[in-house]
């Protein structure tokens, strides 16, 4: 008997992590989803795109002249999106997720986009409303020079 009450309790642990398991993938698909909505709607200029990206009330956090700036997401995205590139104009952009940390409904995504003078890195914090992953910060910074840019 006790041996049944043991093999019991190890299959429902191992349902229950197999469930947890499948849940952490979903969401984590869901929010490079997110991410790859920001990365095209940077890159073609796209505000369909970004808005699909980031939650109404979001900001875009970074540091000029030594003080914190905080942007509406809406006026980042006029910007991009005022800012398209031209028909046949090359993006050498190299976009990547360098690492996700989810805990339950909130998500940091560290993402880096590389240019032959400039590295960026994007902090993005992500919260899932309503069953939906979606951008609330955007806090970045710049290195500029090629030999940052290529690390």
């Amino acid at each position: 008997m006790y041996r049944s009450i043991t093999l019991a309790l190890v299959a429902g642990g191992l349902l229950l992590s197999s469930a947890h398991l499948s849940a952490r993938r979903a969401d984590e698909a869901a929010i490079r989803q997110t991410v790859q909505y920001y990365f095209d709607g940077g890159r073609d200029g796209d505000s369909v795109a970004l808005r699909k990206a980031f939650h109404p009330e979001a900001r875009m956090l970074f540091v000029r002249d030594g003080g914190l700036a905080v942007v509406p997401i809406g006026e980042y995205i006029q910007r991009v999106a005022e800012g398209k590139r031209k028909p046949g104009a090359v993006d050498s952009t190299e976009r990547r997720v360098a690492s996700i940390d989810i805990a339950g409904d909130a998500a940091l995504a560290k993402l880096e986009l590389k240019r032959p003078d400039v590295l960026t890195t994007d902090y993005m914090s992500l919260l899932k409303l309503d069953g939906r992953w979606v951008i609330v910060n955007k806090s970045f910074s710049h290195v500029a020079g090629s030999a940052q840019a290529g690390k």
